[in-house]
């Protein structure tokens, strides 16, 4: 039952998943984050138009199952013609890793603006007048003291993300893309073994989350310096 653990050949091709997880994994959180950080903002702004459409964005992707989501963006939007057709259909929307990236992007970019949002509601309204009083413009103090703040005091949360980030990309593999799980499934399906690439699979995230961990454990223990 288990005699394929033994096997190289097994572990070099769940193996060659790993830099698409990584790659992805990596994107997500970068484009999330970049996002999340607009819609925080948006969210925190005193205009209620602004503030309205950042929380509307948060909780729509906060209550659209990662899956379905996936699922909407790989099989329902090639149907429409204007993408179909369009100029970004050969560049981008007939990739599934390019499609992966975007779901992945817009589901951290929501509970990464919730995380945000509330970073900068830690910022205590005397510092921001401080630097109001040294002449800095709203956009600058938020620039140079709010966000800054906010990201240091969601670091933690921001990596438990990460983290969420990385298991999570086992789902793209419904959508055909070649990550770990989704080598490990197409080695089972040759060998008629469906205990054995899991397995493999399994000890490969263990691997990574473990290397994530002692990473935010390094950066726990710098902030509270």
């Amino acid at each position: 039952m288990f005699d394929l653990l033994f096997h190289s050949e097994l572990w070099l091709a769940v193996a060659r998943g790993i830099p698409i997880t990584i790659a992805l994994t990596t994107l997500a959180m970068v484009f999330g984050l970049a996002l999340g950080t607009c819609v925080a903002v948006l969210s925190n702004s005193e205009n209620p138009v602004l503030s309205w459409s950042g929380v509307a964005f948060t909780f729509s992707f906060r209550a659209i199952p990662l899956l379905t989501l996936l699922y909407f963006l790989y099989y329902a939007l090639p149907t429409v013609g204007f993408i179909r057709h369009g100029p970004l259909w050969d560049v981008f929307f007939r990739y599934s890793f390019a499609i992966a990236v975007l779901g992945f992007s817009l589901n951290n970019a929501a509970y990464l603006a919730e995380v945000l949002r509330g970073g900068i509601k830690s910022v205590t309204r005397g510092q921001v007048e401080a630097c109001m009083a040294v002449g800095m413009s709203e956009g600058m103090a938020l620039r140079r003291v709010v966000l800054p703040i906010a990201f240091r005091n969601s670091v933690m949360t921001i990596g438990n993300e990460l983290v969420f980030t990385l298991k999570a990309t086992s789902l793209a593999s419904a959508i055909a893309v070649s990550d770990i799980l989704s080598n490990a499934r197409s080695y089972g399906r040759i060998f008629s073994d469906n205990i054995s690439p899991y397995i493999a699979a399994a000890v490969f995230y263990l691997l990574m989350v473990g290397l994530i961990d002692v990473a935010l454990t390094a950066i726990r223990k710098r902030a509270a310096m």
